[in-house]
């Protein structure tokens, strides 16, 4: 009969056998691209809401809309089965939502930039100190 080679291994050569087991199954897990594309869209929500709770959709509106824009299409991406794509658009998204937050801790004013110091969208569409402008006849 022959002996059981687990039975004759040494006990430091079972246990690296099963470290590289272990090794492999993390590598085959961490490589997987479903996993980083849902990681990367995951901190790319994260970094969206830092933004967002920053007012970086005031003050960094271009940036702050890019980042949503690509995040957006890295969810349809993911969507669709096309992880690659879906990880190289939520790091986009990423950032550009960090570049929004520094804007927006950065901002020497408050309020919108291009409408005003201290007007919002909103209140700057109903002025009703400004007058109508009059129609020539």
């Amino acid at each position: 009969m022959i002996p059981h080679r687990s039975k004759t291994l040494s006990p430091l050569a079972r246990i690296a056998r099963h470290a590289l087991a272990l090794v492999a199954l993390g590598a085959l897990l961490v490589g997987c691209g479903p996993i980083q594309a849902t990681q990367r869209i995951s901190e790319a929500e994260v970094a969206m809401e830092r933004a967002r709770v920053a007012d970086a959709d005031q003050h960094s509106p271009y940036e702050y809309t890019s980042a949503a824009n690509y995040l957006y299409k890295a969810k349809e991406e993911w969507g669709y089965s096309q992880f690659e794509a879906a990880y190289d658009y939520a790091t986009q998204a990423r950032r550009a939502a960090e570049s929004a937050l520094i804007n927006a801790r950065e901002a020497p004013w408050p309020g919108h930039p291009v409408l005003g110091r201290e007007k919002t969208p909103i209140e700057n569409d109903a002025d009703p100190e400004v007058p109508a402008p009059e129609l020539a006849e």
